[in-house]
C-alpha cells in the first residue's frame, strides 16, 4: 500500500507522462509531416529538450506571471521525464557515442556535436541524481540549489549539438526561400535561447530587487 506522500508522487510523474507522450506525438507529426527520416529518435531528442528546458522556464514564468504558479511543483517531474528521454536519445544514437572513442573521430573534429551532447546528458545526470530531499539535506540549500542550476550550462551544450549537427539545414532553407515550415530542430533551438534570455531576465530581477531593499 502506498503512503500518501507516495501516491501523490506517482500523480505527478503519471500527469508529467502524460504530457510527455504528448509532446512526443505532436514532434512526431511534424517530422512525418515535413517528411523527415529518423523521426523516432528526432522526436525522443526534442521531447527531452522540451522537457527539461520546461522544468528550468518554469521558475522565470511563475517569477512574473503569478496565474502560473500552480506549475511550479512540476520542474522536478519535467526534468526527470525530460532526463529519461534524454537517455533513450543516447542508446538510439549509440553509434555517434560510440565514435567518441575512435581517435579517427578526434583527429577529423567530427566529436564536437557528439561530445557537447554527452557533456550536456552528464550534467542533466548529475542533476537527477540530487532531485531528491535526502541530497538536499545533505548538500544544504544553497549548495544543492547552485548544482540544480548548473542546468542552464546544459541547456547551451545541447543547444551547441544541435548548432553543429542542424544548422548547415537551416541555412540552406533559408536561403532557398523557407519554401517549407521550419525544421523541428531551429524551432527547439530557439526554445533553448529563450530558456536562458528568460533566466537572465530573471536573475537581473532578482538582483535589482536585492539592490533596492540594501538601500532601504
Amino acid at each position: 500500500m502506498l503512503k500518501p506522500s507516495q501516491r501523490r508522487e506517482a500523480m505527478f510523474y503519471a500527469k508529467t507522462s502524460l504530457f510527455a507522450a504528448a509532446v512526443f506525438l505532436a514532434c512526431f507529426a511534424y517530422l512525418k509531416f515535413l517528411d523527415i527520416p529518423g523521426e523516432v529518435n528526432k522526436s525522443v531528442a526534442d521531447t527531452a529538450i522540451i522537457l527539461m528546458g520546461l522544468s528550468m522556464l518554469i521558475s522565470s514564468i511563475c517569477y512574473y506571471w503569478n496565474r502560473f504558479d500552480w506549475t511550479i511543483i512540476y520542474r522536478k517531474y519535467l526534468g526527470l521525464v525530460g532526463f529519461a528521454f534524454g537517455i533513450a536519445h543516447l542508446l538510439l544514437s549509440w553509434g555517434a557515442f560510440a565514435s567518441l572513442f575512435r581517435a579517427t573521430t578526434w583527429s577529423s573534429g567530427a566529436y564536437m556535436p557528439a561530445l557537447a551532447g554527452v557533456v550536456a546528458l552528464g550534467i542533466f545526470a548529475i542533476m537527477a541524481a540530487v532531485s531528491n530531499t535526502f541530497a538536499a539535506s545533505k548538500l544544504g540549500g544553497k549548495a544543492w540549489r547552485y548544482i540544480l542550476r548548473t542546468g542552464y550550462l546544459a541547456v547551451i551544450f545541447v543547444f551547441l549539438h544541435v548548432v553543429l549537427l542542424k544548422s548547415a539545414r537551416w541555412v540552406s532553407w533559408f536561403t532557398e526561400g523557407m519554401k517549407t515550415l521550419p525544421s523541428l530542430s531551429l524551432l527547439v533551438s530557439i526554445f533553448m535561447v529563450v530558456v536562458i534570455v528568460m533566466r537572465l531576465l530573471l536573475w537581473f530581477s532578482l538582483w535589482k530587487a536585492a539592490k533596492k531593499i540594501d538601500q532601504l
